[in-house]
């Protein structure tokens, strides 16, 4: 049985991400001859990162890439920064929607910093959009500290796609498994999914390794030695960023068992380049739905998860907002929201739960080849939220 571990805070080591938040200021899109000026002003939350620093400047310009392909041409937005730790963002959301007038709020958020959010624009009857990484079960509508009428939230669904990646694995692999986790990466939900997944299929986690914690004289010392030892069917690799990529160096060299690998598709992108088993919510570009690799590519925006998640919110609301009639509100747009599908470069996705997630088709690639395959599949089944929650309360990615 999974217990639940108590909520914790990761605090941010520096206070760099902070500082290299993003200037304020309205970001116009140039509307097309003959339009009326400006109808929707936005207020944006771009993340902020240690981990990926492109993350803020990738969602910010997926947003609008995806709004300007929509052909939503009166729409501005202010953009401001999430910041590593929800205070400041909070006060500075809070002030810009005392003294200036927004039709809504859009931007990464992760779960203490949209409930604040959902506070403030609640009871002002401002709407409310939400991106995340989905690294943490949503929290449904009735449970919410601050419930908010008109929100609506999508994400890059990590929680249902550590469910899938251990059916997969499961499938493919054997019933063994070996954790290797970032220490960032421990405390996220869908670590706890994934187990709960595993467990229920029959299978069992041998063992984990928790690299970069403060004891540790390197961060994966002893990963090696615990991985000979077991013989794991395989060795699921949960890690994001620059430790990705040590840990791709790491493996290369030590090889430490004769199991196979599988993660998330950091795990095999580019820079790391492991032959690994994985799962992901989004395409590569090669398997994107028209047009959107092309706009991409000339744009001169990368083909990130941070991007394509920006893409989507841009264009599934640019075409929401580009159709609602001359006297309508915010507030239509919104309860409009999820009778329409969301649309971008990860194809088509719906809403579930009444808008407190995303959900639609997954991607998979073998250990043995790079090629990607579409899996077409109901969402996995994930655990009831009391029994997967525990771990950072701050977002994943954020620090």
């Amino acid at each position: 049985m999974t217990t639940a571990l108590p909520r914790r805070h990761f605090l941010a080591s520096s206070g760099a991400a902070m500082a290299a938040g993003l200037p304020a200021g309205a970001r116009a899109l140039a509307a097309p001859a003959g339009r009326a000026p400006t109808r929707w002003r936005i207020l944006g939350v771009a993340p902020a990162s240690e981990k990926l620093p492109q993350l803020a400047d990738d969602y910010r310009r997926g947003v609008e890439l995806g709004l300007a392909q929509a052909g939503a041409g009166q729409v501005s937005i202010d953009w401001l920064s999430a910041g590593p730790l929800p205070s400041k963002p909070t006060r500075a959301i809070d002030a810009k929607l005392r003294t200036e007038k927004f039709d809504a709020v859009v931007g990464w958020m992760p779960p203490l910093l949209a409930d604040n959010v959902a506070a403030l624009a609640g009871p002002r009857g401002i709407p409310l959009w939400i991106s995340d990484s989905g690294a943490d079960m949503p929290v449904q509508a009735g449970q919410a500290a601050h419930r908010h009428p008109w929100q609506v939230r999508h994400s890059l669904e990590l929680c249902p796609m550590a469910c899938a990646l251990a059916e997969q694995v499961y499938r493919q692999c054997g019933p063994r498994a070996f954790l290797a986790l970032g220490w960032h990466e421990s405390g996220y939900d869908f670590v706890q999914a994934f187990q709960h997944r595993w467990r229920t299929l029959g299978g069992q986690i041998v063992g984990r390794h928790i690299a970069g914690t403060p004891e540790q004289p390197h961060e994966f010392s002893g990963l090696r030695e615990a991985t000979v030892s077991l013989q794991p069917d395989v060795v699921v690799a949960l890690f994001s960023g620059s430790q990705a990529q040590r840990f791709g160096q790491w493996w290369r060299t030590q090889r430490p068992a004769r199991s196979a690998l599988a993660g998330f598709p950091w795990l095999a992108s580019p820079d790391t380049g492991l032959p690994a088993w994985t799962v992901g919510s989004w395409p590569d570009a090669e398997r994107a739905p028209q047009p959107w690799a092309g706009l991409f590519t000339r744009a001169g925006l990368a083909w990130t998860p941070a991007a394509l998640l920006g893409a989507e919110a841009g264009a599934s609301l640019g075409a929401a907002l580009a159709a609602a009639h001359p006297g309508a509100s915010a507030k239509d747009v919104w309860a409009a929201l999820h009778a329409a599908p969301l649309a971008g470069p990860r194809g088509e996705r719906r809403w579930q739960d009444a808008g407190q997630d995303s959900a639609g088709p997954l991607w998979h690639a073998t250990a043995a080849s790079a090629s990607a395959g579409l899996q077409h599949q109901h969402p996995p089944v994930l655990p009831a939220a009391s029994r997967a929650r525990g771990g950072w309360t701050t977002g994943y990615f954020l620090t």
